[in-house]
């Protein structure tokens, strides 16, 4: 009979140790007084029955019986260490100690991670939910500008539009062994050996945002029909990487999603650390929170600091980033349906204005994918040229607004623009998460580059 038990490395009064006893030692034939030999090498332990040994299976009694006691210790287990994960195959044979799955996926991400560093090759990234490749432009940014260099391995991307703008517009992101699915997320099937170094994924928001659960009246994020599974799905391939990045709306740090994100992340030796990072800080005028969460294995956790993930920079004048639209241009309207509903709001005591910006301010509001749908809540610029008439911003001043280089929604039309921008990123708060996420590689791999 055989025996497969996934266990941990022990302490016992400050010495490792490995315990076992029980049926499964007589049924694999390791009864009490047999003399056993124990054998050890870096990442393995081998016993076996042998007469010539000194060491003895030992027992416990147990009712009117005795069960048989393996205890391994001490030297025996210099090769691990004090609660790592081991697997232990019982059988006639013998028995043998290795170190569990998860230590030996994680030991070999991180090998593989520290030798590129090393040797400045590029990390591979998986993103998930790539839109228009806004997020990963930016922690790409961010990891450069200290010297570390990426390329996107595989991108996942629901719409047609934003992956192949993204292609045409983020030429340093990919290389000719990048892979491109166009896929729904839950149709994603990673092979077993596909393993990457970053994970980034800005999970669909629809169904925790304020603006989300109100408009679609749900009792929770899960409860929506498309975006409510979906970190199901990208959680089984995030697992595949040493650092996983995720960004979300603030509300979504107190969703059962999350929950169910930091309880498997952690089930899988993960070290999770989350922040909220301020547009308007970034020197962004949009005044956009936004959640961040990094997740590092345990093995290098305790050198990455999420703090470190700051600015103060003063956004400039709305003014400043402003298009010199001309007077006769058909952006300019007088949008008399939203002047009519402003008013009748008024008088029904909703309390609900139109947010119009003259250029002095510093900080708008936050602009969202439909922004192109001429919305109340909107912000409009107001004409300098005429009292009633109003704008949205153009697409490049969008992407100013979000400190977004403008060259990312090069070629797109007015719609597709503002939807990659308005469900994207403060380009210069995830910059700065690259830039963290850089530097504490290279601390990491500080010894091995001496």
């Amino acid at each position: 009979m055989k025996f497969l038990i996934n266990s941990k490395i022990g302490m016992n009064k400050g010495v490792k140790r490995v315990w076992l006893e029980g049926v499964r030692l007589a049924k694999a034939g390791f009864k009490v007084g047999d003399s056993i030999s124990v054998k050890s090498e870096s990442d393995k332990v081998v016993v076996k029955r042998d007469d010539a040994a000194n060491k003895i299976v030992s027992k416990r009694k147990k009712g009117d019986s005795y069960l048989p006691i393996i205890e391994i210790t001490g030297s025996k287990l210099d090769g691990f260490n004090e609660g790592e994960s081991i697997r232990v195959m019982i059988s006639p044979k013998g028995i043998i100690i290795t170190k569990g799955k998860l230590e030996t996926t994680h030991n070999k991400m991180l090998d593989r991670l520290f030798d590129k560093i090393k040797h400045n090759k590029p990390l591979k990234t998986l993103s998930v939910f790539h839109g228009g490749g806004v997020l990963d432009r930016a922690i790409h940014t961010g990891l450069d500008s200290v010297g570390v260099k990426s390329k996107v391995a595989v991108a996942v991307e629901l719409e047609a539009k934003y992956i192949e703008s993204s292609i045409s517009n983020n030429s340093m992101l990919f290389d000719d062994d990048s892979v491109i699915i166009e896929s729904p997320v839950e149709l994603l099937n990673l092979g077993c050996d596909d393993q990457f170094d970053v994970t980034i994924m800005g999970i669909p928001c629809t169904g925790a945002s304020i603006a989300g659960r109100t408009k679609n009246k749900l009792a929770n994020a899960e409860s929506h029909d498309t975006a409510g599974s979906l970190f199901h799905y990208a959680l089984m391939a995030a697992v595949k990487s040493p650092i996983v990045i995720i960004e979300n709306v603030v509300p979504y740090m107190n969703t059962v999603s999350y929950s169910v994100i930091e309880s498997v992340l952690k089930a899988q030796g993960y070290s999770i650390q989350t922040t909220v990072l301020n547009g308007n800080d970034f020197g962004a005028i949009e005044n956009r929170d936004r959640m961040c969460a990094i997740a590092v294995l345990n093995e290098i956790a305790d050198k990455f600091d999420v703090s470190k993930i700051i600015s103060n920079q003063e956004p400039p004048m709305i003014a400043e980033i402003l298009e010199d639209v001309p007077e006769d241009s058909k952006r300019w309207k007088t949008f008399q349906y939203l002047i009519d509903k402003e008013i009748r709001d008024k008088e029904a005591g909703k309390g609900f204005a139109r947010n119009l910006v003259d250029g002095t301010e510093r900080k708008c509001g936050t602009i969202g994918r439909l922004y192109h749908k001429c919305r109340s809540t909107e912000t409009y610029v107001k004409a300098t040229f005429d009292d009633v008439k109003t704008r949205l911003f153009t697409p490049i001043e969008h992407a100013r607004v979000k400190t977004i280089p403008e060259d990312l929604v090069a070629g797109q039309c007015d719609t597709t623009a503002h939807e990659i921008l308005g469900q994207s990123v403060i380009f210069n708060c995830f910059k700065k998460v690259g830039e963290v996420v850089g530097q504490f590689l290279m601390s990491c791999c500080e010894p091995q580059l001496i």
